[in-house]
């Protein structure tokens, strides 16, 4: 997640491409208007505006579902935090002050839930996800900046025991294991009367709540927006890039052929720009840097339920470094 602008370095980077490609592009039409005898590439500009007004009709669309599955991402991750926070009080409302033990391992196993699913979710590579080699250069660079761990293993072993953990090793869903044994141990609370039927009720709801927050955030990770919608949108706008020139051309031979390029290229940065945050946006867990900071929401979840048993060996929260957060 972005907390400051967008690193010049990082616009920069995936801008010189798209301004290479125009401005070759522009310079071949112009050189060949100007030079060769063809004059058919200056076209009426009108349809080609159409085609602009079309373009960016199509890529606000996608812009706009990219954005609600963004915006769905925080939500979830925002309810997680909240009923994180219930769960906390309700045990302590509910279980016996005596009953220590107890309390430390339910939480400790919640714990490896966060770090059950955020692994899933930030670790878990899908093919229409951004997986070009300088995507994964800076998936590596916020490993090491934010420290993110790629060993659920050895994140999840400080909180379960060793057999819990090796039976995780065997689950196709691991997240999901890990909630299908707390379930089993509000049912042991129970089965020993520390609390009642009603209060099991209340416990096993939350339960089914963090089903249902860690089932949304898995259909965002593995359901993209239809690739009929996304691809088309790329290309529309490279087909609109590449008749951009030819229209300007038309018109700026009025004051100077040479215009058009400038004046293409600025247009063209801005449409395949324009697409591109759209394209980035859609995955809200793949790791880069419009991710939603799941990361940092799971190690302050961690120091709160740590913090809630008293614990003294805390982990220090996750901070932003360079306008980026993890």
């Amino acid at each position: 997640m972005l907390t400051k602008n967008l690193p010049v370095r990082i616009i920069a980077q995936f801008s010189v491409l798209p301004l290479l490609g125009a401005t070759v592009w522009a310079i071949v039409v112009v050189a060949g208007y100007t030079f060769l005898p063809y004059p058919w590439l200056a076209i009426p500009f009108l349809p080609i505006s159409l085609l602009g007004i079309a373009v960016s009709f199509y890529l606000g669309f996608k812009n706009n579902a990219s954005n609600e599955r963004q915006n769905e991402a925080r939500k979830n991750w925002g309810s997680i935090t909240n009923d994180t926070r219930a769960f906390m009080a309700l045990l302590a409302t509910y279980l016996p002050t005596t009953e220590t033990t107890r309390k430390q391992s339910i939480l400790h196993r919640h714990i490896a839930w966060l770090y059950a699913h955020h692994h899933f979710l930030r670790h878990k590579r899908m093919d229409w996800e951004h997986n070009r080699a300088v995507n994964n250069q800076y998936r590596q660079r916020f490993q090491q900046q934010f420290q993110i761990s790629t060993d659920l293993a050895q994140d999840i072993a400080r909180y379960l025991p060793a057999n819990e953990v090796a039976g995780l090793e065997r689950a196709g869903n691991q997240a999901s294991k890990i909630l299908q044994n707390q379930s089993q141990a509000l049912k042991d609370l129970r089965e020993a009367n520390l609390i009642d039927d009603f209060r099991l009720f209340e416990l096993q709801n939350h339960i089914t709540r963090l089903y249902e927050h860690q089932g949304k955030n898995e259909r965002i990770k593995t359901f993209p927006i239809p690739r009929q919608y996304a691809n088309y949108a790329y290309l529309f706008v490279l087909v609109f890039v590449a008749l951009l020139p030819l229209g300007l051309l038309s018109e700026m031979q009025k004051i100077n052929n040479w215009l058009t390029v400038p004046f293409s290229v600025l247009l063209s940065w801005v449409f395949l720009q324009m697409e591109m945050i759209g394209d980035y946006s859609e995955n809200p867990f793949e790791g880069l840097i419009l991710d939603v900071p799941i990361t940092a929401i799971t190690r302050n979840l961690e120091i709160e339920v740590l913090e809630y048993l008293e614990e003294a060996h805390r982990p220090e929260p996750i901070r932003a470094q360079e306008g980026v957060l993890m």
